[in-house]
């Protein structure tokens, strides 16, 4: 009776924190933009619906049949380490691992894992903070463990990593998507000052789509970028491992892009209900 109490309080916590995962940043973000969505919160753009007609209505490519009704058939789960307004640690890393993308298919109302590759093996910094030093190298590492570890530049830009090559899907067949990534904080020199205590590091996880694999950004000109399915709140980066989750779920609420399919349509996500009686692996 005891061990039954037991688990179904830790599968308590675990929908409690998927459901968390999709809500608000639990810290604030160095220099982050006030106009972005993910400076704030968890965000669905894409959601389920993998289609141009579904793109944010702000993201206006030269190319007309990426804002067609003709599905995308390509995926690539993502992370962003970004550092909050009090992180001051200078020795430390964060490992990122165990990368995990699920889709749930229309077609069989079955889950089915995307990635047999977990670990991220692409990165690059991002602009925020210091664009002048975005075009440096990423300080990345392989651990003991094999697990990838990295560590801020200087001038604190952010850090994005990927899991490539992109990955084959129908995306017409797709109900919805989860995506799960751990992360914990480590010395960068194990002999040095131990000042975790001053770091203030988080993460998000998020998946994006493309039309095809060999889709590049320049497809996309004048745009430089492809809008997410979507991606999870920023979580804070701990010395013991965290689970993040991203989750195609309602919360955080109905679909903010403005794009018309989405208007018509609630197939960009499903809602918590459904998720949890018919939940991907692990959940049950």
């Amino acid at each position: 009776m005891i061990s039954f109490f037991m688990s179904n309080s830790v599968l308590s916590q675990l929908i409690d924190d998927i459901k968390g995962d999709m809500l608000l940043n639990e810290v604030k973000l160095l220099q982050a933009p006030n106009s972005a969505g993910w400076a704030k919160q968890a965000r669905i753009d894409f959601g389920a619906a993998p289609r141009g007609d579904n793109s944010p209505q702000w993201w206006q490519p030269e190319n007309p049949v990426y804002k067609s009704s003709d599905y995308w058939n390509a995926i690539i789960p993502w992370f962003v380490v970004y550092p909050g307004e009090s992180h001051a640690a200078t020795n430390v890393r964060v490992i990122v691992s165990d990368i995990n993308l699920y889709i749930l298919k229309k077609s069989t109302n079955q889950w089915v894992r995307v990635n047999s590759v977990t670990n991220p093996n692409g990165q690059k910094h991002q602009l925020h903070i210091s664009p002048s030093t975005a075009s440096e190298s990423v300080d990345v590492r392989v651990e003991p463990s094999g697990e990838m570890s990295y560590k801020l530049n200087s001038a604190m830009n952010p850090i994005h990593g990927w899991i490539s090559p992109k990955l084959a899907i129908d995306g017409a067949d797709i109900k919805a998507v989860y995506a799960t990534m751990k992360t914990r904080l480590i010395l960068d020199n194990p002999n040095g000052t131990d000042d975790t205590a001053h770091a203030q590091l988080a993460a998000s996880v998020g998946v994006d789509y493309y039309p095809a694999i060999d889709s590049v950004l320049s497809d996309f000109h004048p745009e430089t970028y492809v809008p997410a399915a979507g991606f999870s709140k920023f979580s804070l980066i701990k010395t013991t491992t965290r689970t993040h989750y991203f989750a195609t779920i309602d919360p955080p609420g109905p679909n903010q892009t403005g794009a018309k399919y989405a208007e018509r349509n609630r197939f960009t996500t499903i809602s918590i209900t459904d998720f949890l009686s018919n939940p991907p692996p692990g959940v049950w």
